[in-house]
Order: structure tokens, then sequence, then C-alpha cells
């Protein structure tokens, strides 16, 4: 039981930076910038990490660009996600190259290659697209339980054994 809290409690502290770099940038001269997309139903996320790995940087927006986990406003996906870039290149005073995006469990088949797009269409070359359990369980590191995500317009529950 140990563990677990200790997941959570690191997860609760990433959460806490990531809210404290949304209006006070980290400005570093790491070597490299690695950055999350999350299109959500309610807002779009965008969130960049260090080469360690560290939040310090991340903006978000309202948008109406995904209904019940599929993007169903492309263009409006881009256009979002672009301007999101440019907000935190100039804030960072570097370009932005990298960015990895998670879909919602059960729509990878069907949606995985317009979020690709999505993040290639806002100028971001992808190196990982994965489901949002998987890439919530890149932090937590749960080997036997459940994770169960809850988003504005969809609930998938992933079983770890």
């Amino acid at each position: 039981m140990q563990s677990v809290n200790s997941a959570f409690q690191y997860c609760d502290q990433l959460v806490q930076e990531f809210e404290k770099v949304i209006d006070h940038p980290i400005v570093s001269k790491s070597s490299v910038y690695y950055t999350g997309i999350d299109l959500g139903t309610a807002y779009i996320v965008l969130a960049v990490l260090d080469e360690n790995y560290q939040p310090v940087a991340g903006a978000y927006r309202f948008a109406n660009v995904v209904k019940d986990g599929m993007v169903v406003d492309y263009i409006g996906a881009i256009r979002i996600v672009k301007e999101l870039k440019q907000e935190l290149e100039e804030k960072l005073g570097t370009e932005l190259l990298y960015a990895a995006a998670a879909l919602p469990p059960g729509t990878m088949t069907l949606d995985s290659g317009v979020i690709k797009h999505v993040v290639q269409g806002a100028g971001f070359e992808i190196t990982n697209l994965l489901d949002e359990p998987t890439a919530a369980n890149a932090v937590l590191k749960i080997q036997d339980g459940a994770i169960v995500d809850i988003g504005g317009g969809t609930t998938g529950i992933t079983i770890l054994k």
C-alpha cells in the first residue's frame, strides 16, 4: 500500500508543479523539450517537460473540437494546438519540436490517425501515441490494479495484472 500512496503523492506533486508552470513557465537551457497533448472533450491541454521530464510550461484552452472521444472539428483542433504551441514557444524562447498524445480507451483504431494528423498539422513531430490509461500508468506504474479515466466525454477502465 505504501508504494501506491507514493505513486499518488508523486502524481499529485506533478500536477501541482504543472499548475505552477502554466502561469510561471520555467525558462531553462534544456537541450530538448517534450510536449504532451490532450485533445479533450472540454479542453485542449499542452504540457511541456524538460530533458529530465519535469514540467516547465503548460497551456490550455476550452474547445468544442472533440465529442465522445472523437475529433469532430479537425481544422479547429489543429488551429488551437498551433496557437497553444506558439504561445508556449514564445514563453520558453524556443521551438517545440516533439509531442506525444493520448487517446481515450477503445478509440485507438478509430481515431488514432486523426489525432496523429492534428499533432503533425500543428507542427510537431509525433513521438508517441497511446491510450490514456497506458499514459497514466507510465507515471503511476501500477502492476496489479485498475486505472479509471473519467473524462469530459468518455470514461475508461483498464485492468492491470
